[in-house]
């Protein structure tokens, strides 16, 4: 069951939510206003190393 991140088009919320693949295509609801207006967002993936640590697949943009 993956954990998706949504924003909502009406009210610019952000929010994760587990969804089920029995859930199919219903509609993703908004929770702070109820909207179903919503579109999920690409988010950085996250691993366990085998040392114990994390990484992750997003870039870094800082200057060093």
């Amino acid at each position: 069951m993956p954990i998706y991140e949504y924003r909502c088009q009406r009210c610019g919320y952000r929010f994760e939510k587990l969804v089920r693949l029995s859930q199919g295509t219903a509609p993703i609801v908004c929770p702070n206003c109820g909207a179903e207006e919503t579109e999920r967002l690409l988010s950085a993936f996250a691993a366990r190393t085998s040392d114990g640590g994390a990484t992750s697949s997003a870039c870094s943009t800082g200057g060093g």
